[in-house]
C-alpha cells in the first residue's frame, strides 16, 4: 500500500471521528468541541484538517497544544446556513 494511500485513508477516518464528535456537540446544542489527534493518527492529516476548519467562515480553532484543539462554531450562522 503506497504512503499517499495510507495518508489519504488516515485523513478520512480522523474527519470522519471528528465530524461524529461535532454533531453528537449539535445535537446537543453545544458549540464548542475539544479534538484529539490519535497516536494513531497522521499528524499531516491532522494538520490538514484543523487548516479546513480554520478557512471555515465561522468556525474558530484554537490549538491547545500539538494533539489537541478546540473548534468553536457561531451558532446562529451555521442554522442560517443549513
Amino acid at each position: 500500500m503506497s504512503t499517499q494511500f495510507k495518508a489519504a485513508a488516515s485523513y478520512q477516518q480522523l474527519t470522519r471521528r471528528i465530524q461524529r464528535q461535532i454533531a453528537r456537540a449539535r445535537d446537543r446544542e453545544q458549540y464548542a468541541v475539544t479534538v484529539y489527534r490519535f497516536d494513531e493518527d497522521d499528524p499531516i492529516a491532522w494538520e490538514r484538517m484543523l487548516n479546513e476548519f480554520e478557512e471555515l467562515e465561522d468556525v474558530s480553532v484554537d490549538r491547545v497544544g500539538a494533539a489537541e484543539a478546540l473548534v468553536t462554531w457561531n451558532a446562529a450562522e451555521t442554522e442560517a446556513a443549513s
